[in-house]
């Protein structure tokens, strides 16, 4: 009875003229794309093409994004093959301190370093034999840590045969053998050995005792090819527009789509990436593409350089930032780590543990500056000065190294020397501390304390600790600003 009473009212009150006639579809809407031109409250033919274009491109600078630690992982392997001749399961070793012609995500010249790319999809379970002295880590090829070499990893330190299982592996896993399964087929071996009392020649001859084979050569295990690559130029460093979509569309052929990327594979193919097909994008794609790219670069520097992540700063009312702001398996308790790994692998590579857990005296510690004093970015053409404070928290070294901000490597000058470390005759001051100092020219009396920088661009700097000790930990030693110089 109430609803036909509530009828009845109604009927009355529109006899009355209460009801009004509803209101005329817009013909067109303003949007931070432009005008959207409307019939009858639907897009227009025009509009909806430029509303596909608008959202295809959006899902490509949210890719690039994404992509940047596989994107960065693939233009190594690459580079490597191209380079330096290095091909799957070849060790590969840096047997002199790095310079800058060897252009790598953040590379450093204070430590001597070997690699091994590997595939798993083309050899199944794989034996990497890694001798006593080296660390490192065993990185998937979205750079995730598969495992830790070295002290903080399951050899101790004291070497070990570890064995590289697939991700789909159901076999049963044979006995001596330190087993890690890795989420991708491809992936990076890193190792690095410390140089004692300048004998180089040692640590290189105990990356060279490294051997590489399929679990299925076990019995007579083909020899390791070793390649000496110091010296050699490398350029590994990503390209901004078109090939990093190239690289990113050859990698995700090689790997299986895991559940948390779907979605990204989803907007990836009305692009033309999609898996099982070949790479080659129509006009209308390469145009949203290419412009994404240069967004996407833009983006991803953006979220390294200025982090607005609550865990990014240091030491509290300086410029410096930690390097790692992101787990080893980039995972958080409810979240997938996207800009922490950003953050990271846009300017630098490989991840470990021993870079991110507090342990007193061992592993090694990373910070990383963009701005001076004042907060202004880093720039060649000025001159500053870093002054280290007596007595730095290492059980091993410390180490200052420049880098580009755009390649993101060892800043390249005629001096070919991007980093000073304390392992080096550095002038002191009267209170044990050190002063670094960077700029186009050296301060009168202090080239061995100078790192020479380039007007017009600009610049980072890490400072490393190796072993650091407790008062890095409980930051009772404290880095001050990079100060310019008048």
């Amino acid at each position: 009875m109430k609803h036909h009473h509530t009828l009845a009212a109604l009927g009355f009150a529109c006899a009355l003229g209460a009801c009004s006639t509803p209101p005329a579809s817009p013909t067109s809407m303003d949007t931070r794309i432009g005008r959207i031109e409307l019939q009858s409250g639907y897009p227009s033919d025009a509009s909806v093409q430029k509303l596909y274009d608008e959202l295809d491109f959006q899902r490509a600078v949210q890719a690039y994004v994404w992509a940047v630690p596989l994107v960065s992982y693939e233009a190594l392997r690459r580079a490597n093959v191209r380079d330096w001749g290095v091909q799957t399961n070849t060790v590969s070793i840096i047997d002199d301190y790095t310079t800058p012609s060897t252009e790598v995500l953040t590379g450093n010249n204070t430590t001597i370093y070997a690699g091994i790319f590997y595939d798993l999809g083309r050899d199944g379970p794989l034996v990497i034999d890694s001798p006593q002295g080296v660390y490192g880590v065993i990185d998937d090829a979205w750079q995730r840590s598969v495992v830790e070499v070295g002290p903080f990893g399951p050899d101790k330190g004291q070497g070990g045969r570890f064995l590289l299982l697939p991700a789909d592996f159901k076999g049963e896993v044979p006995a001596g053998y330190l087993a890690a399964r890795s989420l991708t087929n491809r992936g990076i071996y890193v190792g690095r050995a410390f140089v004692k009392d300048g004998n180089v020649k040692a640590a290189v001859d105990t990356l060279a005792r490294i051997r590489v084979y399929p679990l299925s050569m076990a019995a007579n295990p083909p020899p390791t090819i070793v390649v000496p690559a110091a010296g050699r130029p490398l350029h590994s460093i990503a390209p901004r527009g078109d090939g990093y979509w190239e690289l990113l569309a050859g990698a995700l052929q090689h790997e299986t789509v895991e559940p948390r990327d779907r979605f990204f594979h989803a907007m990836l193919k009305p692009l033309g990436i999609e898996k099982g097909k070949p790479f080659n994008p129509d006009a209308r794609q390469k145009k949203i593409l290419a412009d994404a790219a240069e967004l996407g670069f833009l983006m991803a520097q953006t979220l390294s350089a200025a982090p607005r992540l609550a865990n990014a700063g240091s030491y509290p009312g300086t410029r410096w930032e930690w390097v790692l702001t992101l787990n080893p398996d980039q995972e958080a308790p409810n979240h997938s780590q996207l800009d922490e790994r950003t953050d990271y692998t846009f300017e630098a590579f490989s991840v470990a543990d021993g870079m991110v857990k507090p342990i007193v005296g061992a592993g090694s510690q990373y910070m990383s500056a963009a701005k001076d004093s004042s907060g202004a970015w880093l720039d060649g053409g000025n001159s500053y000065r870093l002054r280290v404070p007596a007595n730095v928290p290492v059980k091993e070294f410390w180490a200052v190294t420049v880098y580009d901000n755009l390649t993101r490597s060892m800043v390249q000058t005629d001096t070919q020397q991007a980093g000073l470390d304390s392992t080096r005759k550095l002038q002191a001051n009267a209170d044990g501390s050190i002063d670094i100092y960077f700029g186009p020219a050296a301060p009168a009396g202090k080239a061995g304390n100078w790192i020479k920088t380039i007007p017009g661009k600009g610049w980072f700097t890490y400072f490393r600790w190796y072993g650091p000790t407790q008062a890095f930990f409980d930051k009772s030693w404290a880095l001050p600003d990079i100060e310019r110089l008048k």
